[in-house]
């Protein structure tokens, strides 16, 4: 209501023929400053987390990962461990045509050892 009353002061301080310019161009701004300014029951309040938020944060406007990076690391990581143990299966089992589980004694590996070692 304060805001329509101040409006309607200020149009007809504007249409008035005595006054000068200078107060005719004040009276337009502040009734353009009373249409752009909420009265106070339109302002919104903030919202808790709004006020929360530090003035500077490099990360602001990034979305929450939904895989952090520590657990794609440990996914990683597994993802090449199982790929490692398939492939020594396939490579002596498939190709070697020998039992893929006979990769998992430890005769074996002594014996692929054995191969590497030079004396």
């Amino acid at each position: 209501m304060e805001n329509n009353e101040k409006l309607h002061n200020a149009k007809k301080n504007i249409t008035a023929g005595s006054e000068t310019r200078q107060a005719a161009r004040a009276a337009r701004l502040e009734a353009q400053k009373a249409e752009r300014k909420p009265s106070k029951e339109k302002r919104r309040k903030p919202e808790a987390s709004e006020e929360a938020k530090p003035l500077f944060n490099p990360f602001f406007g990034y979305k929450k990962r939904k895989f952090p990076i520590w657990q794609r690391l440990i996914a990683l990581v597994s993802f090449c461990a199982i790929a490692l143990v398939v492939g020594a299966m396939f490579g002596y089992g498939g190709l070697g045509h020998k039992s893929p589980w006979a990769v998992f004694e430890p005769g074996t590996w002594q014996h692929i050892l054995d191969f590497l070692k030079t004396d």
